[in-house]
């Protein structure tokens, strides 16, 4: 009989608290707990589980009990020990995240797992034991709470008044001081109402904290935001660490890889020759980037705009000690320093420990912000006003031109008699689209147009209208949004005569010779009764992804969008396509609901959109959370 040591009343203890085998049996069977069997073991009755001994569960960090621990990117030691000398297998299951097998050095022996959580939350941890013919001989369950992951070991935000010298820090962070080449007080991105410091490229563009901010031996994650007034013509640097023979890390934009990037160096190899890199770098657009390096796992990742763009795991890799100064806006190289940044930085931040994905897209996810929104309920002077829903009373911007026979149909008041009321007209195909009014449209010579200058030139963008075709099929391809350059579209949704469906068709320069790349919506054919269909494009300039959404769902994948236009010339036309000496491609029906986000819309945004009512917006009057709006940083 297998001996226990005066840890043993402890352990059953434990056990009790958790309510037997027969309650560890129950949590996995309705749990659902992925690699695990949602039945019974074979041969075992539900009377018979009682009969099953219990497994032992003890975590170092993340014990069972009423307290919540630190926290999420943080590694700990989770122990199983069961009571039968048989078990020579564990299979586990940390509810929603992670599950796995592990075997005994021996016997009856315990094992021990390394587990980090990536949020914050409640977690249930369910382990099954087997002996060697693949019978359970072990049932134990952990219930144990995660609290939020450390706050920055290092941080500077960079809003320091104009004229400062110093940046202040944040933790545990050091002053930085600043180099002539660096001016404070210049507008941050958009949900931060503070201000960032601009780097002017030169020798001078630097911030030196002094000191080190991390130990790069251990786990380390550091972020910023960043923003380039032009496109990079060379390798820039937006946060790195001394070292001895070079930086411990830099995070920054590599001309080699032409993309953002985040290196280390490898203990026993040269400065720097550990990368990662990925996520186009569009000028005039604030982008968020995240550098990780998670010890345990061996990786190193990069995040742009909170997303993963790239991961290396390399088991066994470790990073070199870089232990001198943190330098923001440049780079450590021999004797001097190198990748002077040319550009604007916000909220750098220095984390001693893994940064999760789910918490990387808390930090980077950019919202999409609403920067035009035409419901097209009515029009003065044949120009149909842009209305911000925080201030439904008075106009927001430039309004939509309503040109060649475009007009405003309103819903008639359901008790007017077309017999005594000349007003009295009802549109004979349908109702307005939503609330009371749409853009109508006659298939030949009407639309609507709004000057250039919404859009930012390379930021991530989304359009947005409702459409109903009209029953008449012309046997043309009629044209919802078109954003129109000198010589050709950069953008069009349209639908397709030849196909019968919607289509998104994008071209690579402002060219007639362009390269045309579309996607297609196979799923149904287009409306042409009731509210219509709601049509989004979305346009992720990091990742150079474009997508075509119908009534809220992606249509014909994603199509990759290299493209040279600078988007802040093109002109926006509702019901056409158009050049600066042409037009055409008109739409016969009904367009409503027209709106314009700098952001790219994911498919919850666009579901979200597609069953709003007229007026309303993705976000409430008010809530300062609503998005980013790209506001001018230029250097």
């Amino acid at each position: 009989m297998r001996q226990r040591d005066g840890r043993d009343g402890h352990r059953h203890r434990r056990w009790a608290r958790a309510g037997s085998v027969t309650a560890a049996l129950t949590v996995l069977l309705t749990a659902g707990v992925a690699g695990l069997p949602a039945e019974l073991p074979l041969g075992v009755t539900a009377a018979a589980a009682a009969e099953i001994q219990p497994v032992t569960i003890t975590s170092d960090r993340y014990p069972e009990d009423d307290q919540w621990h630190d926290g999420a990117g943080e590694y700990g030691t989770f122990t199983f020990d069961a009571e039968s000398p048989d078990a020579v297998r564990y299979m586990y299951d940390f509810t929603g995240q992670s599950h796995g097998t592990v075997t005994t050095a021996d016997p009856g022996g315990p094992v021990s797992i390394r587990f980090m959580p990536d949020h914050p939350a409640p977690y249930i941890l369910s382990v099954r034991a087997y002996d060697s013919k693949g019978s359970t001989v072990g049932l134990g369950t952990s219930v144990f709470q995660v609290a939020t992951g450390r706050t920055p070991k290092a941080a500077w935000r960079l809003d320091d008044p104009e004229g400062s010298e110093r940046a202040q820090g944040t933790g545990s962070a050091p002053s930085a001081t600043a180099g002539p080449g660096v001016t404070f007080g210049r507008p941050s991105h958009g949900w931060n109402t503070g201000t960032a410091a601009a780097l002017d490229g030169t020798s001078d563009a630097y911030l030196d904290a002094g000191g080190s901010a991390l130990d790069t031996r251990k786990a380390f994650a550091v972020g910023a935001w960043v923003y380039l007034p032009d496109r990079p013509s060379r390798s820039m640097t937006v946060v790195s660490q001394d070292g001895t023979d070079g930086p411990g890390f830099a995070l920054g934009y590599d001309d080699e890889a032409g993309a953002w990037a985040f290196r280390a160096s490898p203990a026993g190899s040269r400065p720097l020759s550990w990368a990662v890199s990925g996520g186009a770098a569009p000028r005039q657009s604030w982008i968020h980037l995240l550098g990780v390096y998670d010890a345990e796992a061996g990786s190193l990742r990069l995040y742009v705009n909170g997303r993963l763009v790239k991961e290396d795991i390399q088991r066994g890799r470790t990073v070199a000690s870089g232990t001198g100064g943190l330098q923001i806006g440049r780079e450590g190289a021999g004797s001097g320093y190198t990748g002077h940044l040319r550009g604007t930085v916000a909220d750098v931040r220095a984390y001693d420990r893994v940064v999760p994905s789910p918490e990387a897209d808390e930090l980077g996810a950019v919202k999409p912000h609403q920067v035009a929104y035409w419901p097209l309920e009515s029009a003065i002077g044949g120009v149909a006003p842009d209305m911000d829903p925080k201030r439904p009373d008075e106009p927001a911007g430039a309004g939509l031109s309503l040109r060649g026979g475009a007009s405003i149909y309103t819903t008639p008041d359901p008790g007017c008699d077309p017999g005594t009321d000349p007003d009295c007209v009802v549109d004979p195909d349908a109702d307005a689209l939503r609330g009371n009014g749409h853009l109508a449209l006659n298939g030949t010579s009407a639309f609507g147009d709004r000057e250039a200058g919404l859009l930012a030139p390379e930021d991530s963008f989304s359009i947005t209208a409702r459409a109903r075709l009209s029953p008449l099929d012309t046997g043309e391809d009629q044209t919802v949004l078109s954003l129109s350059g000198h010589s050709t579209q950069a953008a069009v949704v349209r639908y397709s005569a030849s196909a019968h469906r919607w289509e998104l068709a994008v071209t690579s320069r402002d060219d007639s010779g362009a390269t045309v790349s579309t996607a297609r919506d196979a799923a149904e054919l287009p409306s042409t009764e009731g509210q219509g269909d709601h049509l989004a494009l979305a346009y992720d300039a990091t990742t150079r992804e474009v997508r075509l959404y119908v009534n809220g769902q992606l249509a014909g994948g994603q199509t990759l969008w290299t493209n040279s236009w600078d988007l802040s010339t093109t002109r926006l036309d509702v019901g056409r396509s158009a050049t600066d000496s042409d037009g055409g491609d008109h739409f016969s029906g009904a367009i409503d609901e027209v709106r314009v986000f700098q952001g790219a819309l994911n498919e919850v945004n666009v579901s979200t959109l597609s069953l709003l009512e007229s007026g309303s917006s993705l976000h409430e009057p008010g809530d300062s959370t609503s998005g980013l709006t790209p506001r001018g940083s230029g250097t």
